[in-house]
């Protein structure tokens, strides 16, 4: 029996299908969620909110990145509150029933195939940003695993073409899509090789996040995985396991049939375990894969969290540590970001009873 582990410790224990002092927890939420819980929790800091929480993974995002220092503004707000990125990425605000969720609502590249006018693009570079102090900022985040998790390029390349323009892009006008996708990967390979350079031992986990599975079915046929996007994960588990760093994939949906892929590819963790979705029952994923892959996420935000009562998501998170959690390689968190939806006292019980009934 471990003794009382690190987060950092625990995490990492974790991945490798060990068994640490305690199943390991991660949060997310979106930004209006987030400064409701902010102010549920009464947290002064992001560091004193993970502690409330028992959380064991630090998600640098928005709070620990490398400095901008690009030659176009990193965003702005135009006129009709349209916010566009250094990307060239465009999103408004939109109220929602329970509050406000940021939607994409245009896309620059959007019926766009001629590479040469593709090429025009003012594409991102990583050197528009400072490394130069991210050990230092990183290094108050020490106890926990650090996990960087910006990296995409088949959702971002769907944000900047559209998804349907995408998604026939990837079958009618392939040469157009796999350039898209790679301006995209190549920023983030270079962007986190950076980061791993600049703070050498601080990352524990790069994050990748590309949506392909729906509810109940995958988005994509396994040739055009095969073929475009597997090999495009494997540069990014690659350029992880160079640096002795792990790679979280998240994959939300339905998506049992590309799993053992991705753990050929090196996957070290599937992220979010949707366990609404068809095929994806947490219980079976860990019989079928438990041994070769750590599983993170599983708790349901489809209605456990935001309809069900308290006792139900209790009830919910006992049983994840019980099944998939049993003997290590689970980090239990939420399948997805938590958003304004979700009431407080579920995410309290979330949280209360992962760390009350975690203890192995």
């Amino acid at each position: 029996m471990p003794g009382r582990m690190t987060s950092r410790e625990r995490v990492l224990c974790t991945i490798e299908r060990g068994q640490p002092d305690r199943v390991p927890m991660n949060f997310s939420a979106n930004p209006a969620a987030l400064q409701n819980i902010y102010a549920y929790y009464h947290a002064s800091s992001h560091q004193q909110l993970l502690e409330q929480l028992n959380v064991d993974i630090f998600d640098m995002r928005g709070i620990a990145d490398p400095v901008y220092r690009g030659p176009v503004a990193k965003e702005f707000i135009d006129s009709s509150g349209v916010k566009q990125n250094f990307w060239g990425m465009r999103t408004k605000i939109i109220q929602t029933a329970t509050g406000a969720e940021e939607c994409f609502c245009d896309f620059k590249l959007k019926g766009i195939s001629d590479l040469g006018v593709l090429a025009q693009y003012p594409w991102p570079d990583p050197d528009w940003f400072d490394y130069s102090d991210l050990a230092d900022r990183l290094a108050r985040w020490d106890q926990y695993a650090i996990m960087a998790a910006h990296g995409s390029f088949f959702q971002m390349a769907a944000n900047l073409m559209g998804l349907d323009d995408f998604l026939v892009s990837l079958i009618l006008n392939t040469d157009a899509a796999e350039y898209v996708m790679d301006r995209c990967m190549n920023f983030f390979l270079g962007f986190y090789e950076r980061m791993l350079c600049a703070a050498p031992g601080k990352i524990s986990i790069l994050r990748l996040a590309e949506d392909i599975g729906m509810q109940d079915r995958p988005m994509i046929g396994m040739n055009i995985f095969n073929d475009l996007i597997l090999p495009r994960i494997k540069r990014f588990a690659d350029l992880a396991h160079s640096y002795n760093v792990k790679l979280m994939f998240h994959f939300c949906g339905s998506i049992d049939v590309y799993i053992e892929k991705l753990i050929q590819a090196g996957v070290d963790i599937l992220d979010p375990i949707q366990p609404r979705a068809r095929n994806m029952d947490p219980k079976n994923l860990k019989a079928s894969f438990g041994s070769k892959i750590c599983f993170h996420g599983s708790v349901d935000t489809q209605y456990t969290l935001p309809k069900g009562s308290p006792e139900e998501v209790e009830q919910e998170v006992k049983e994840r540590i019980e099944t998939i959690g049993h003997d290590g390689g689970f980090i239990l968190a939420p399948c997805h970001v938590l958003q304004t939806d979700v009431p407080m006292q579920n995410i309290r019980a979330l949280y209360e009873t992962g760390y009350r009934y975690g203890c192995y």
